[in-house]
């Protein structure tokens, strides 16, 4: 656990670079986006689409390679705990990852026909690829740390030089790894990391419009991001059946409150549970500006709160981190839940109507159900007072990681 949260907390400023520019180019530079459409930057801003290309680029280059950084960090630090050369592991961790991750189809593809493709599958590189660096960095770590301390005793490699023992690891561990991706590549085009994902998105299904169901997905889909199955696992109501139909419904009858399905993941998730980000982590900055003592933690939520208002919660998520806190797992599924039963309650009786319209996703989140509804204050409303009881929830959680870091500075004392 302490080589994981060394590896995030050392990935973070890649993760809060990549945040930053998604959250500019996604809310003020690309045509859907909530900014954009507000402030018709479209109308105004000269050579636009220079500067989308510039987003679009810089977006591009920290975000296909952080998986990548993920895996080399975390082979770094293990190495560093059995005393063995860090740089040299990571590196090897780094080069395994990649192997897994190598696009066999496409290889396939150019030798039966010789066109070019992609060498690698690309969105396994991004966020969406860190739950599987960091076991690809934790176990390729530790096997070649244990390898390099074996080979100095066994007769055939005691003459080797440290930089002859990590090139026979290095080749063992390529041999490996191709041999599990290429098997993999019959089984998933994504590879291992795209069957994780395939499996996990075989567990969600579209719960419809049973408000149980919903919650149940909602907090399964929670569960999975703070474990770092970052990216396709989303939920996002905007497109399901249902939520066309409302639409439709909202647009003949010129209200929301004729929607033929009130209790949908885009009425209750979208509008009211995760705004800010899965988990509602938004809440949780509020929460640490509030209750923190923690130097560390106050700036990230300082340097992560815009993102987080466009429900962007990546680097929020990498650079306390949330991920893989225990202390901060109980906050992250409670907040949501409790926020999807105070929506269920009042949309059912009534006292609040549902989102029917589509939100960009950018968005600013408290205002998500209120502008999904048509301007209706008691969505607003409902949504402030989701935002006031998940800061209470993470309140506690937060005073706790106080007590954490104090017994922790007495023990080094």
């Amino acid at each position: 656990m302490r080589v994981i949260k060394q590896a995030l907390r050392v990935t973070y400023p890649f993760i809060l670079v990549m945040t930053l520019i998604s959250a500019i180019g996604q809310s003020c530079l690309t045509t859907n986006g909530f900014f954009f459409q507000i402030y018709h930057i479209g109308q105004w801003l000269p050579g636009l689409d220079l500067w989308q290309g510039a987003f679009q680029v810089m977006g591009l280059v920290v975000n296909n390679v952080v998986a990548v950084i993920v895996a080399f960090a975390t082979g770094y630090f293990l190495a560093l705990t059995y005393k063995r050369s860090g740089l040299a592991v990571g590196l090897v961790s780094a080069l395994a990852f990649l192997t897994l991750n190598v696009n066999y189809e496409v290889l396939d593809q150019t030798k039966r026909a010789g066109e070019q493709g992609a060498q690698f599958v690309e969105n396994n590189l991004g966020p969406q690829g860190i739950f599987l660096a960091i076991i690809v960095g934790l176990s390729v770590g530790w096997f070649v740390s244990k390898l390099l301390a074996r080979t100095t005793k066994w007769h055939w490699f005691e003459r080797l030089t440290l930089t002859g023992r990590v090139a026979w690891a290095l080749v063992i561990v390529l041999v490996l790894n191709v041999l599990i991706g290429y098997g993999l590549s019959w089984l998933s085009e994504g590879g291992l990391n795209g069957l994780v994902y395939l499996g996990t998105n075989a567990l969600i299904t579209n719960p419809g419009h049973y408000g149980v169901m919903i919650l149940a997905v909602t907090t399964f889909n929670n569960l999975m991001w703070w474990l770092g199955l970052i990216g396709p696992v989303g939920l996002a109501g905007n497109n399901s059946v249902r939520s066309l139909q409302n639409l439709a419904a909202a647009v003949q009858h010129g209200s929301v409150w004729h929607a033929p399905y009130p209790v949908t993941l885009h009425t209750l998730g979208d509008a009211y549970a995760n705004f800010g980000g899965a988990g509602m982590t938004l809440a949780l900055i509020i929460a640490i500006w509030l209750g923190s003592r923690q130097i560390h933690y106050r700036r990230i939520a300082t340097q992560t709160f815009l993102p987080n208002l466009v429900n962007l919660n990546n680097a929020t998520l990498l650079g306390l981190p949330v991920l893989y806190n225990p202390i901060l797992l109980i906050p992250f599924l409670i907040a949501p839940a409790v926020n999807i039963t105070l929506a269920w309650c009042a949309i059912t009786w009534k006292l609040v109507p549902p989102m029917a319209y589509p939100m960009p996703r950018t968005t600013p989140g408290p205002l998500m159900a209120y502008l999904g509804t048509g301007g209706d204050w008691r969505a607003l409303l409902l949504s402030l007072v989701c935002l006031t009881v998940s800061v209470l929830i993470y309140l506690p959680f937060v005073k706790l990681l106080n007590q954490e870091d104090q017994e922790a500075t007495d023990d080094a004392a």
